[in-house]
């Protein structure tokens, strides 16, 4: 690297050649070749971007305000792409732990170094979340980089929102989907949905695999479950939206039809409907500080 040279040619005299010096002498050519690839990659997506403008909104002949992403390669290259571009705020949701695609946690995590340490990040989490002992080694180290986390009993699908216009719907890495969202009514819809939840949520407060659930928790999951039952959906995305296993989830549902002496899963969410009115039991107060 030029480190060395000798006073003058043929001799053995070698002397030190300061390093700020061979490094103006390898750094300016490197740098005009960085230079030149930089240029012509904001030129391609400046003239993409001018095309995506054409095609938005459902304009004629041009996808609608949700754009499928189908294949996990094509996912993990859109997340990053995103997560390298923000610049202020991520908003994930069910982003972590069991059911959550594995996509979504490689962004959040601080060690992955997709996301500055300017960016503001909120993880919204259900509450049976804490008792992952995977999901609380995220949060450490989320916590670490001065992101924050909190726990929630209603049920929200997967997604992570950049700097509050894109958010991506994240199916589950079994279907090999997700759904960008750029349409501004339909992203200020999304997250007025999530933001609201934020607020009646409490902080994420790790806890031991092998402590009792408490009561107030469990009746909130089974509540949610009975609603999400009620609304059609399957015992898998139930507990995919729950954070919870599919074994725990059918067992509840067995435990509710008990309780409530429902013979169907509708039946089940008529009368809870019927019963929203009762005083819940009690549980912490949020913390929306």
């Amino acid at each position: 690297m030029k480190l060395a040279r000798s006073r003058s040619e043929g001799r053995d005299d070698w002397i030190a050649v300061h390093p700020e010096t061979v490094r103006l002498q390898y750094a300016k050519p490197l740098s005009g070749v960085i230079d030149a690839w930089q240029a012509q990659l904001d030129g391609l997506r400046e003239q993409l971007n001018m095309l995506s403008g054409l095609c938005a909104d459902g304009a004629e002949g041009g996808p609608g305000p949700v754009v499928t992403i189908e294949g996990v390669s094509d996912i993990r290259d859109a997340l990053e792409d995103r997560a390298a571009r923000c610049a202020e705020e991520v908003f994930a949701v069910q982003s972590l732990g069991r059911g959550a695609p594995a996509l979504a946690q490689s962004v959040l995590c601080a060690d992955s170094g997709l996301l500055t340490s300017a960016v503001d990040v909120r993880v919204l989490l259900p509450h049976l979340s804490r008792y992952d002992a995977e999901v609380r080694d995220c949060v450490e180290r989320i916590s670490a980089s001065g992101g924050e986390v909190r726990t929630t009993a209603a049920s929200l699908p997967a997604l992570i929102a950049f700097d509050r216009s894109v958010v991506f719907l994240l199916d589950g890495e079994e279907t090999g989907k997700a759904h960008m969202v750029k349409h501004e009514a339909l992203v200020e819809f999304i997250l007025h949905t999530v933001v609201s939840a934020w607020a009646t949520s409490v902080a994420f407060q790790g806890t031991g695999g092998n402590n009792r659930i408490p009561e107030w928790l469990t009746q909130e999951t089974k509540t949610a479950i009975v609603q999400l039952l009620a609304a059609g959906y399957k015992d898998e995305v139930v507990a995919r939206r729950l954070g919870i296993g599919v074994r725990t989830c059918r067992k509840y549902i067995a435990e509710m039809f008990g309780d409530l002496g429902a013979q169907s899963r509708f039946q089940a969410g008529w009368i809870i409907r019927d019963h929203m009115l009762v005083s819940a039991p009690e549980r912490p107060v949020a913390n929306t500080a």
